[in-house]
């Protein structure tokens, strides 16, 4: 197939589904790449591209561009998510190469980036929101910060009937929990559906030995560009850690990923805190890890940082909303704790028990292997292509035969 693959980032590790999804895709078929962000591609990142991608466009859209669009957007029915991306630029280049490829199927990740494609086209649309615009916001309404609550409840309010008609124009919706599909299937129940779970890299995040770790140190892993990581990793620092260090006074909480120095700024220097920007391979601070935690309180979708930490065998304590619609047990691949209280009973239980943290990293590996590794889901994205892809044709020929 030939692939029109749109997106509105750059593509790179710390957006997990394109990064993943893109260098397999291109094992079998053509990927012709347009990006649409506000920083443009590294040295490395040109590079990793143009070795999967047969054509990379990349298109600039300032934040300033964005925020100019979300004022003017605050008295619309309009998005604020949706507006901020707005961009005719990118909407011309999307249709310039629609009309040069002639992909077999377009795809687009993001309810924001389906405004770049043009709504006459000739190929089949795969849409990825990955999560639900409406059930995010409503979570945001209920567990954010004042301002967020704000946010929360302005963008709900947008999304609702919104996040439904987005879904009507598209020829699948694609998403990586149930609980998100469910939410814009209420919207628009007539639209064809797709699951896709976020994956797992098994082979790149081995299974850990024993004497990898060090004693007391509890990890949280994730972007810190990403809200509702912001609001986890300060939930946790200011109403759990302090509870874990009262129980194990050596206890270590190190925060890794994208901004999380910055993020955490106010943190710095508090006794058994350490954070750490991007690096490349989070399997090291993952293995370390007696404890990988998931306390999202905001937010929608699957954590990756679940399916991480039971890739290394790192045993994990998440909150309920963090597991969405993953096949798990509280006791069995995990601990599941809602509270500060109950969450840090949880932490302690487990640095304190090195034969349970065994007991749920295996089962947790063998769920990982089994349903959630990359190269299975990716087979899965590569189906629901080629099913679309085969639908529109067979709708083509009949047109044509009854026309004729």
């Amino acid at each position: 197939m030939k692939i029109l693959y749109v997106v509105p980032f750059v593509p790179w590790a710390v957006k997990v589904r394109s990064f993943n999804l893109i260098p397999r895709l291109a094992r079998r078929h053509e990927i012709t790449l347009v990006c649409v962000s506000d920083e443009e591609p590294s040295t490395e990142q040109t590079a990793w591209l143009s070795k999967y991608c047969k054509k990379a466009v990349y298109i600039r859209h300032t934040k300033l561009e964005g925020m100019l669009q979300c004022a003017a957007a605050l008295p619309t029915r309009t998005p604020l998510r949706i507006a901020y991306c707005k961009s005719n630029k990118a909407r011309g280049e999307v249709r310039q190469v629609c009309e040069e490829l002639r992909p077999d199927v377009v795809y687009v990740e993001r309810w924001r980036a389906l405004q770049f494609v043009p709504e006459v086209r000739s190929a089949p649309v795969v849409c990825d929101p990955t999560d639900s615009m409406t059930l995010f916001n409503r979570r945001l309404m209920k567990g954010g910060a004042p301002w967020e609550r704000i946010l929360g409840w302005v963008e709900h309010s947008k999304f609702m009937g919104y996040e439904g008609n987005l879904a009507r124009g598209v020829s699948v919706c694609v998403f990586c929990s149930r609980v998100d599909m469910e939410c814009v299937k209420e919207q628009a129940p007539e639209v064809q559906y797709e699951l896709v779970p976020n994956g797992v890299d098994c082979e790149k995040l081995f299974f850990k030995e024993e004497s990898e770790e060090v004693p007391g140190m509890v990890v949280f892993t994730g972007s810190f560009k990403y809200g509702p990581n912001r609001h986890a990793a300060r939930y946790f620092l200011q109403e759990i850690f302090p509870r874990v260090r009262k129980d194990v006074p050596e206890a270590k909480f190190v925060a890794v990923g994208n901004g999380a120095v910055k993020a955490l700024a106010e943190y710095r220097g508090r006794a058994g805190f350490e954070a750490v920007d991007f690096v490349p391979d989070l399997r090291p601070y993952l293995a370390k890890a007696e404890v990988a935690i998931a306390p999202l309180t905001v937010g929608a979708g699957v954590s990756n940082k679940l399916s991480e930490g039971f890739a290394v065998g790192t045993a994990v304590v998440s909150t309920s909303l963090a597991c969405g619609d993953l096949p798990v047990t509280s006791g069995q691949e995990l601990l599941i704790a809602d509270g500060a209280a109950e969450f840090a009973k949880q932490v302690v239980r487990l640095l304190r028990d090195a034969g349970l943290r065994r007991q749920l990293a295996l089962r947790a590996r063998m769920l990982v292997e089994q349903q959630y590794d990359w190269e299975i889901v990716s087979k899965k994205m590569e189906m629901v292509m080629q099913r679309v892809v085969g639908k529109e044709a067979d709708e083509t020929s009949q047109r044509a035969i009854a026309t004729a």
